[in-house]
């Protein structure tokens, strides 16, 4: 039994979530438990279920003209690659943690819910543009947010995020039975009434094909056999 986690909830490729972890590795701030990092990864899906930042591939929104400058050098191709990723973020340990931060769902769900949905951020150097309003992570460290969902699409996500549940391994308990026919299934079933019913009828069929005595003893005489055989 597994956590659900923000790849499953999403229904996210393995090269999206790599993307994911790159460009919220290189936006957020890493520190105090990567939760900047986190809500970088919110913002990310916050756009796609709003639909209008690129679509709905993690690639083609982080790569969205004039958006996240952190990912402008780099292709779609390359924030799909690990191994890229690894070298960006500093090493595969680093990578896999950030990686591990951005599909946690509980972790993303919490600054999605803080954060209303924030379609937008800005980092430390623009503080002074910052409202009371605005959902800031790490004060004075990380990015700060704005621009939250509308009702009805931030319900959408809300769901996506808090219905966790978890994800069962298979076992016998759990799966669906094949459905095969066996010899019972494959045999005819008939009640008492059913029976006696094709008995008599059975009767009648053998009485109706049944040669009268005067037929049979023609038929004997005919066939050269002796009278007397017959009873």
């Amino acid at each position: 039994m597994a956590p659900r986690t923000v790849q499953q909830a999403f229904g996210l490729k393995d090269p999206e979530l790599n993307a994911l972890a790159v460009l919220a590795g290189l936006e957020g701030y890493r520190g105090e438990g990567g939760r900047d990092v986190a809500a970088v990864a919110s913002n990310v899906l916050s756009r796609r279920l709003a639909g209008n930042w690129g679509g709905l591939d993690i690639r083609n929104i982080a790569k969205s003209p004039g958006q996240y400058e952190a990912v402008f050098p780099y292709s779609m191709e390359q924030l799909a690659d690990p191994a890229f990723g690894a070298r960006v973020l500093g090493g595969q340990q680093e990578f896999e943690k950030v990686r591990n931060i951005v599909n946690n769902l509980q972790s993303v769900g919490e600054q999605f819910k803080k954060s209303r949905g924030a379609q937008s951020f800005r980092g430390v150097a623009a503080y002074g543009a910052k409202k009371p309003t605005d959902y800031v992570p790490v004060p004075g460290k990380s990015n700060f947010y704005f621009d939250p969902l509308s009702k009805s699409v931030y319900e959408k996500g809300e769901k996506l995020f808090t219905t966790q549940g978890v994800i069962p391994t298979a076992s016998a308990s759990t799966q669906q039975p094949q459905t095969t026919q066996t010899t019972e299934q494959a045999t005819p079933r008939y009640n008492i009434k059913d029976l006696m019913k094709a008995s008599l009828f059975q009767n009648l069929l053998n009485q109706i094909n049944q040669p009268s005595p005067t037929q049979g003893l023609i038929q004997r005489f005919m066939s050269g056999a002796p009278l007397g055989m017959f009873k």
